[in-house]
C-alpha cells in the first residue's frame, strides 16, 4: 500500500514478537510510540502479528508489508521462516545475541539491533566490586529467551571480577531448572537451592538474571534466614516498576535501553526501505544497558563491606607485620575513602584496628605463655620491642613485665 499522505509514503510495517516475556512488550511499546510520536510522518500504519510457527508469520508477511521488525523470537522461528520466504520485505531483527554468520547470510538484505548483554555483566561486576565485595554469584533459568543473555552475561560478569580482581575472588553460577516455559523457576522450599545459597561464601554479590528469578533468590533468603543485603546483595535485571519495589528488602536491577532498542530498530527499518544500498555497517547497533536503580536489595553494600572487608583482613595478618597501605591494596578502594568507612563505622582509624588487633595478641601471649618479650613482640607483628613497650605503657598504664606478672598472679 504506497498511497501519498503529507508528502510521504504509507508503510506497511509489521511486528513479530514474543509478547509473553516483558522486555519484548517494552521494546514492542518503544516501537508503537516512535512510529506515531516520532519524526516519522502520519502517513505510517502499524501492524502488529504474534504468529510462533514459520507458516503463520509467512501468511502475515505476504500481507503486502512493506518491512518487518522481529522482536525476542525464538532464533529458530526465525530461520525457518526466512528459509520459507527468500524473497522476504526488508527485516530488522532486535535480538539478545548477534546473529551468527551463516543467520546473517540467511537474513539476507536486512539489519540487526543487539542488547550488549556483556556491557550489562560488566556493570554489574563493577557496580559490586565498588561495594566491596569479593565474592560473586550469577543466576539464570534455563529457559530460551533468557538462557541466550545470561550464557553472555554471566561470561562478561566472571571475564569482568576476574579482570580487576584476579585470584582474590569467589565465583559461582547457577542455571535452574524449570518445571514448564515461563514457569516458576524456583520452588519453595527447594533443597538443591537452599544448599546452594547457602554454600555461598559470604559477604556475596549476587546478579541474577532478571527480577523475577530475583524476587524468588530474595524469598528463598528471607525463608532460610539468610540476610538480604547484609549476607547476599541481589542485583536483578529490567527494572520492572512496582515488582521491584513491592519485594522486601526492594529489588535493585539494571535496565537495559529498550526505548533506544525501539527507536534503533524502527530508523534502521525505514532506512533499509528508503535505500535498497544501506552499508552493511548501518545495519547492525549495539545498545548497552542505561540505568542502574539501586533499592534495599543492595543499599547498605558499599559501607557495610568495605568495613567488613578490612575488618576480616586485619584480623587475619595484623600480626604478619602489614600496614595501613596493605589494607587498602586489599580492599581495593582509595586510602581516604577506606579511612571514611572506617572510621563511621568504627570511630578508629585503620591504624587503630591494626593495632587493637595486635595488642590483644600481646595480652594473650604474656598471660598463657612465658615466651621471652622479643618473641612475643616478633609474634604479634612489631619490630622493635621498645616501641611495643612504649605503645603498651601508655594503652594499659604498666610494663608488659608487670601485666604477664599480674596475670600469672591471678591464674
Amino acid at each position: 500500500m504506497n498511497e501519498k499522505g503529507e508528502g510521504r509514503a504509507r508503510r506497511r510495517i509489521g511486528l513479530v514478537i514474543n509478547p509473553s516475556v516483558k522486555p519484548n512488550r517494552d521494546v514492542h511499546l518503544g516501537i508503537v510510540k516512535h512510529i506515531l510520536f516520532g519524526n516519522l510522518g502520519k502517513p505510517l500504519l502499524f501492524m502488529a502479528g504474534s504468529g510462533t510457527l514459520p507458516a503463520n508469520v509467512k501468511a502475515f508477511a505476504e500481507n503486502r508489508l512493506d518491512g518487518m521488525i522481529f522482536c525476542g523470537m525464538r532464533r529458530d522461528v526465525l530461520m525457518d521462516f526466512l528459509r520459507l520466504m527468500p524473497d522476504h520485505p526488508p527485516i530488522v531483527v532486535c535480538t539478545y545475541a548477534a546473529l551468527a554468520e551463516d543467520e546473517t547470510r540467511l537474513l539476507g538484505y536486512g539489519g540487526e539491533v543487539v542488547l550488549d548483554n556483556e556491557s550489562i555483566g560488566v556493570r554489574a561486576a563493577d557496580f559490586f566490586i565498588a561495594h566491596g565485595l569479593r565474592n560473586f554469584a550469577f543466576v539464570g533459568a534455563n529457559v530460551y529467551y533468557q538462557r541466550i543473555a545470561a550464557e553472555i552475561r554471566s561470561k562478561a560478569f566472571q571475564r569482568r571480577i576476574e579482570e580487576r580482581l584476579g585470584s582474590d575472588a569467589t565465583f559461582a553460577n547457577c542455571m535452574v531448572g524449570i518445571v514448564k516455559e515461563n514457569g516458576d523457576f524456583w520452588e519453595v522450599g527447594d533443597k538443591k537451592s537452599e544448599e546452594w545459597l547457602r554454600a555461598l561464601p559470604q559477604p556475596c554479590g549476587v546478579l541474577v538474571n532478571s527480577d523475577r528469578e530475583a524476587a524468588n533468590v530474595i524469598d528463598l533468603c528471607n525463608q532460610f534466614g539468610i540476610k538480604v543485603p547484609e549476607n547476599l546483595e541481589v542485583l536483578g535485571i529490567n527494572n520492572i516498576h512496582g515488582f521491584c519495589e513491592q519485594m522486601r528488602p526492594a529489588i535493585s536491577s539494571l535496565q537495559p535501553d529498550y526505548v533506544r532498542c525501539a527507536r534503533e530498530a524502527v530508523d534502521m527499518l525505514m532506512a533499509l526501505i528508503a535505500d535498497p544500498n544501506l552499508p552493511s555497517a548501518r545495519r547492525k547497533v549495539l545498545v548497552a544497558s542505561s540505568d542502574l536503580i539501586e533499592r534495599g536489595s543492595t543499599s547498605n553494600g558499599e559501607f557495610g563491606h568495605i568495613v567488613a572487608r578490612a575488618r576480616e583482613y586485619i584480623i587475619k595478618n595484623a600480626c604478619q607485620g602489614i600496614g595501613v597501605m596493605d589494607v587498602v591494596v586489599h580492599v581495593g578502594v582509595s586510602r581516604r575513602l577506606l579511612e571514611k568507612r572506617i572510621r563511621d563505622a568504627t570511630g578508629q582509624s585503620v591504624l587503630d584496628m591494626i593495632q587493637k588487633v595486635r595488642l590483644k595478641s600481646v595480652c594473650r601471649l604474656l598471660a598463657t605463655t612465658t615466651l621471652p618479650i622479643s618473641e612475643v613482640t616478633r609474634r604479634s607483628g612489631y619490630e622493635q620491642t621498645s616501641n611495643l613497650s612504649r605503645l603498651f605503657r601508655a594503652k594499659f598504664g604498666l610494663t608488659m613485665r608487670d601485666y604477664r606478672i599480674r596475670q600469672h598472679g591471678k591464674a
